[in-house]
C-alpha cells in the first residue's frame, strides 16, 4: 500500500472542487493537503488497513472540511439590497462576496439568494443518507457511478433512489 498514492488520488479528487470564498486557490490547496494528511494518520492509527478503505477516509475528511468551508461562506453572502441598507459599506473586511459569486447571476442576486435558502430548507427536512446523496451528486460533483461504488451499490439502484429523492423535493419545492 503506497500511502502517497493515497494521499494523491484524494487530493486529485478535490483538486476539481471550486475554491471556497474566503480562500485563496494556493493556501485552500494547502489547507486540504494538511486535512489529507491528518486523515492519513488518524485512519493509520485507527488501524484501517485496507487501502480503498483508507482512501475513502481521507476523501470523507477533505469533503467535511470542504462543506464545512463553503456552508460558513454561503452564510455571510447578502444581496446589494441588503448590503446598501447596511451602512453602505462592504463591511469589515474590506470585500464583496456578491464580486465572488459570478457575474452572469449578479442581475437576479436577491432571487437566487432566495431559491438558495429554499432549496437549503428544503434540503434540511431530508433524512442525514438522503441529503448525502444529493450534496455528493450536485455539491461535489460526484457521477453515479462513483457514489454507488462508494455505497457499494448497482448505479441503477442509486439512480432509482435518487429519483425518489428528487420527487419528494419536487413536492416540497411546489
Amino acid at each position: 500500500m503506497q500511502k502517497l498514492d493515497i494521499l494523491k488520488q484524494s487530493l486529485e479528487q478535490a483538486r476539481r472542487w471550486r475554491c471556497p470564498p474566503h480562500w485563496q486557490l494556493d493556501d485552500w490547496r494547502e489547507e486540504l493537503l494538511a486535512v489529507a494528511l491528518a486523515a492519513l494518520w488518524e485512519g493509520l492509527n485507527s488501524g484501517i488497513c485496507s487501502e480503498q478503505k483508507l482512501r475513502q477516509f481521507v476523501t470523507a475528511a477533505l469533503m467535511k472540511r470542504y462543506r464545512d468551508e463553503w456552508n460558513y461562506g454561503v452564510r455571510w453572502i447578502q444581496a446589494p439590497s441588503q448590503q446598501d441598507s447596511e451602512d453602505n459599506s462592504e463591511g469589515e473586511n474590506g470585500w464583496d462576496l456578491w464580486d465572488w459569486v459570478g457575474s452572469e447571476t449578479k442581475h437576479n442576486e436577491e432571487e437566487v439568494n432566495w431559491l438558495a435558502i429554499v432549496i437549503r430548507k428544503a434540503l434540511s427536512n431530508l433524512p442525514e443518507e438522503e441529503r448525502y446523496l444529493i450534496e455528493r451528486k450536485f455539491w461535489d460533483g460526484a457521477t453515479e457511478r462513483e457514489i454507488a461504488r462508494e455505497l457499494g451499490i448497482s448505479q441503477p439502484a442509486l439512480n432509482k433512489r435518487l429519483k425518489q429523492i428528487y420527487k419528494r423535493l419536487r413536492a416540497m419545492l411546489e
